[in-house]
């Protein structure tokens, strides 16, 4: 009993950590706002070097303006601000700093800062009439230098700062006890500024719990309990440190269970590579781990997918804010009830939301579900059926052309959603997904997805998240243009809705 009460104890907070956390410190660690950030400073950073090497080179002149001095240099402004986006963006400065030292941040800057120099001064040099003088390139890049990594440092210490009071964590599992567990965990305690909250310990022999009685971590179980803890806590990393000679085929069943629910697994560097998923090296501190995952984890274009989220999210909500007025008027005179309806759903590693939608059925459509459930026309763990007298006059309106779905975009603005992925699942569905159907929940839900362009309502449960599978295995900015653009066709011919 004491043991299930500390595990409650441990998802509540896990629970609070990621739901409760205030507003302004979720803000500053969005992937999103972080990459504009990142982003903003580095332009004032780059904006301030060429000032100021504009005013080292400016000509001697009690009468001379600055700013005439400046324009001349534009075209190489322009390009240095041009390539060190580019340049940035492949030492992964542009992602967050969770694990990286400040000189590991300098080290990136001066290198991202020469090829933003050279390429500057080759382009202005040999493809444009502009005249750049070698002094104001040393200056601007010395500036640049200082500047950006000022500016960096303070960005730095800040995330870290929210890191340490325990928001935007990482939940992490560790698998096996031995004395390599006992430095992972230490060095986790003492890089309080990494942002990892250690959920437990799975280990077969609980003898050798007692390695790590100082640092009163939850015993959670046997190897074996990594299924049901995987489907019941949230848990965001897998950090197995197992022998690989004596371990090697419990440490394959171990990725081959978190892969499938697209957790990640960090293997400690001394275990042979396994070939599944994709692969990567990964560093906490000096530990030197690898990295298999079958979602995707290109910081880069995941911020960029959570900065086109936000933009559109808030566009959408102000542009359709009259036809939400009508929608909630119509909805009001149709029948009684809120306007709203929120349905708590199953997103991204078990996390719980409140997905909002406009009311389409009667306001008792939940207490009369099982009086229908003999009618489902649906297969799998999903609920369906067509004509359902629970529907509204208004609600089959608005449902054809998935006006419903519309308040969605408050969900997509907190980060809960993204405008394209998996539908988030309900809870008695979940419990009912085979493990690798689990995988659907390893990325962000959304709004409107793959299975959605390709029959909506017509398609049956397994090929549905076969869809689902497809877009995360094969996921990219482009496809969630394409999905997006074919969403808009489906829409407007109501094809496939119930």
């Amino acid at each position: 009993m004491a043991g299930s009460q500390l595990a409650y104890k441990s998802d509540s907070k896990a629970f609070r950590d990621k739901r409760g956390a205030p507003f302004a410190a979720s803000l500053l660690t969005d992937s999103a706002l972080l990459l504009a950030i990142l982003f903003a400073v580095d332009g004032l950073g780059l904006i301030s070097a060429v000032v100021l090497a504009a005013y080292l080179t400016m000509p001697v002149d009690p009468a001379g303006e600055i700013w005439p001095h400046i324009w001349g240099q534009g075209a190489f402004s322009l390009t240095l601000l041009i390539s060190w986006a580019v340049a940035g963006a492949r030492q992964q400065l542009f992602v967050s700093p969770r694990k990286d030292s400040l000189l590991y941040q300098w080290f990136g800057i001066l290198q991202a800062l020469l090829t933003a120099l050279v390429v500057s001064g080759f382009v202005v040099a040999f493809l444009t009439p502009e005249r750049v003088e070698p002094l104001f390139v040393l200056y601007s890049g010395v500036g640049a230098l200082l500047f950006v990594g000022t500016f960096r440092t303070f960005v730095c210490v800040a995330l870290w700062a929210i890191h340490e009071r325990g928001y935007n964590a990482r939940h992490v599992l560790i698998v096996g006890i031995n004395p390599r567990t006992k430095r992972l965990v230490e060095t986790i305690k003492a890089h309080s500024r990494y942002g990892y909250q250690l959920v437990g310990l799975l280990e077969s022999e609980p003898s050798r719990v007692e390695i790590l009685r100082d640092h009163k971590l939850p015993y959670l179980g046997k190897f074996e309990e990594l299924e049901k803890i995987l489907t019941e806590r949230i848990v965001d990393e897998v950090h197995v440190c197992l022998p690989v000679r004596s371990c090697y085929e419990i440490i394959q069943s171990i990725a081959h269970l978190c892969v499938g629910v697209g957790v990640s697994v960090r293997l400690v560097a001394d275990l042979f590579p396994l070939r599944l998923a994709t692969s990567r090296v990964y560093s906490l501190a000096d530990i030197p781990m690898l990295s298999l995952s079958t979602v995707p984890e290109n910081s880069f274009q995941l911020g960029l997918k959570r900065a086109i989220d936000v933009t559109v999210a808030l566009v959408g909500l102000s542009v359709l804010s009259p036809l939400f007025l009508l929608v909630a008027i119509a909805i009001k005179l149709d029948s009684k009830g809120p306007v709203l309806y929120s349905q708590l759903r199953v997103g991204m590693n078990q996390r719980r939301l409140r997905m909002l939608k406009f009311r389409s059925m009667v306001q008792d459509a939940e207490e009369r579900r099982a009086e229908l459930d003999h009618l489902n026309e649906a297969e799998g763990p999903i609920f369906k059926i067509h004509d359902d007298p629970r529907i509204t006059r208004v609600g089959r309106f608005i449902r054809r052309f998935s006006i419903d779905e519309f308040p969605q975009l408050i969900n997509v603005l907190k980060g809960e959603m993204s405008l394209v992925g998996p539908r988030p699942a309900l809870p008695n569905e979940v419990e009912q997904y085979t493990w690798d159907q689990r995988r659907r929940l390893s990325v962000k839900p959304g709004m409107t997805g793959l299975w959605q362009v390709s029959g909506r309502s017509d398609v049956g449960f397994k090929e549905w998240v076969e869809f689902d599978l497809e877009y995360i295995d094969n996921w990219s900015l482009f496809h969630d243009f394409r999905i997006l653009l074919r969403t808009l066709a489906v829409v407007a011919l109501a094809k496939g809705a119930v």
